[in-house]
């Protein structure tokens, strides 16, 4: 009985967190991480600023939540968009014909947002700025470079195949190859071609980054 009330403090906790979470998302998306005032994150998402600094520290410390959301969906994605690409079928499978697959899913599955692209490039830039925030990000990056080579390695193993570099370094190319689309995009006021991204120019980049496993 006595740990209910507890229990209770916790589940609450976490409710504040996951809506100022969600609150951020579509202020910062509206007005950029600097002009975003925590009076009207907290407005949105229906709380005091006494909820905000009681989760962060800072609107920094929220986006870095907000980013990890993001990218832990994204990577929920791809994980999905793989097992359906590799799962067993009975039949002779062609890798590049699994790569297609996988490239053509993406595409069609994990939205290229500009303006998404725009905040994280904000967040970088101020982070690169703070040693504190610039330690916390590179964490985070890591974290997310790993989770998709684990994809990778697992999509290679099924295909047996092998990545004739580190997955890691693998990765960090095709995410390199991505940001320079968008960034493109960006600057050109266009939209992201990410159905040439990734049914064309990521296959090829993977066909030269992996072999057939050696016994």
């Amino acid at each position: 009985m006595t740990d209910q009330p507890q229990r209770r403090e916790t589940r609450r906790r976490a409710e504040t967190r996951r809506r100022l979470i969600a609150a951020a998302r579509e202020v910062f998306l509206e007005h950029s991480i600097r002009d975003a005032p925590v009076e009207l994150i907290c407005e949105a998402a229906g709380f005091s600023r006494g909820a905000f600094y009681s989760n962060f520290e800072t609107k920094e410390d929220l986006f870095l939540a907000v980013y990890e959301e993001e990218m832990t969906a994204r990577i929920d994605q791809t994980r999905q968009i793989i097992e359906r690409a590799v799962a067993p079928t009975g039949e002779d499978r062609s890798v590049h014909d699994a790569i297609l697959q996988i490239g053509a899913a993406c595409a069609e599955s994990l939205v290229a947002d500009k303006t998404w692209y725009l905040l994280l490039t904000e967040f970088r830039a101020h982070a690169l700025r703070s040693p504190h925030l610039r330690l916390r990000a590179g964490e985070y990056l890591v974290q997310i470079t790993e989770a998709v080579a684990e994809l990778m390695q697992h999509a290679l193993d099924e295909l047996d195949m092998q990545a004739d570099v580190d997955t890691r370094d693998a990765v960090r190319a095709l995410i390199a190859i991505y940001d320079a689309e968008l960034e493109r995009a960006v600057f050109s006021n266009t939209d992201p071609n990410m159905g040439t991204l990734f049914t064309e120019i990521f296959p090829r980049v993977a066909a030269a980054l992996i072999v057939p496993r050696q016994p």
